[in-house]
């Protein structure tokens, strides 16, 4: 097992960890290693290293993730939001609520470029079908449009991802009405399928990968649902046995590999692997993963 795994599930557990006892960790990852080994000067490569490093206790600590930052915040943050393109020009909105998330999970819930994507979310984001969009000055059609008759469920679900994450590190009571909203939005469609039939709403959502990807996931899904303490729901059952029925051996084999500059898998596919194994045991088991 990788020693940043190693550091995850201390972290989870509750275990005290000193800040020299993580580096060393870190130190001694090869995750961390390949992560970490290479730099371009891309949006997409900015997104993928951070969200794969935001995963990982304390790698906040890291120069690399420290640059990271930096550029995001830089070059992507605006006073509305996340944008790949830097402006309102192609905003989208599964971007800037996977952003959210990654500076959540780095300790970052407090800054003012977050608290900006957060409000975008609470202000625009419609977590319901029927509701028109129009926003002047903001375009969402450049990768198919992200508000039609129905909203685009993967922005949908990441942005009800970065309301909860955003809600456990701040307490903030302003997100819950939205956030609310959105988990009923999720459990309608009883987390992966069609309001009309049973079958999956996305062709990647029933993927088992990780970390997260542009295409939402059954793995981030049962995740949130687990730390959201919805698995009581029944309409989460369907998914709950999916999962189920997929696992192999000792655990889950990732079965999609995401390709995007930047973007790392923390599992090779080749059998169960430990980082994708380790958050489905938790979820299901209602554990902090």
């Amino acid at each position: 097992m990788d020693t940043a795994l190693q550091l995850k599930i201390a972290r989870d557990k509750g275990n005290s960890i000193s800040q020299s006892e993580a580096l060393y960790l870190l130190e001694q990852s090869e995750l961390i290693k390949k992560l970490t080994r290479d730099w371009k000067d891309d949006a997409l490569f900015y997104i993928w290293k951070l969200i794969a490093l935001s995963e990982i206790p304390y790698t906040q600590n890291l120069n690399y993730t420290h640059k990271l930052i930096d550029r995001v915040f830089k070059k992507l943050a605006t006073p509305f939001g996340f944008s790949l393109s830097g402006d309102e020009k192609y905003f989208l909105p599964c971007y800037n609520a996977m952003l959210v998330s990654a500076m959540c999970r780095l300790g970052l819930a407090n800054e003012e470029q977050v608290k900006n994507g957060v409000e975008w979310i609470i202000t625009y984001q419609p977590m319901e079908r029927g509701l028109p969009v129009s926003i002047p000055g903001f375009r969402f059609d450049r990768f198919g449009g992200c508000f039609n008759s129905s909203p685009c469920y993967i922005g949908v679900a990441k942005s009800a991802i970065a309301l909860f994450n955003y809600w456990k590190y701040t307490d903030d009571p302003d997100v819950l009405n939205k956030l609310e909203q959105g988990k009923e939005y999720l459990l309608e469609h009883h987390l992966v399928n069609r309001l009309s039939k049973t079958e999956p709403i996305t062709s990647h959502i029933l993927d088992i990968s990780f970390p997260e990807s542009y295409h939402l996931n059954i793995v981030e899904l049962i995740r949130f649902a687990s730390n959201a303490q919805l698995l009581d729901d029944p309409r989460t059952q369907y998914a709950v046995s999916y999962l189920q029925n997929k696992k192999v051996d000792s655990g889950w084999k990732t079965n999609f590999r995401y390709k995007a500059n930047g973007y790392t898998a923390f599992d090779d596919g080749r059998k169960p692997g430990d980082w994708v194994t380790y958050i489905i045991n938790s979820a299901l088991n209602g554990q902090p993963c």
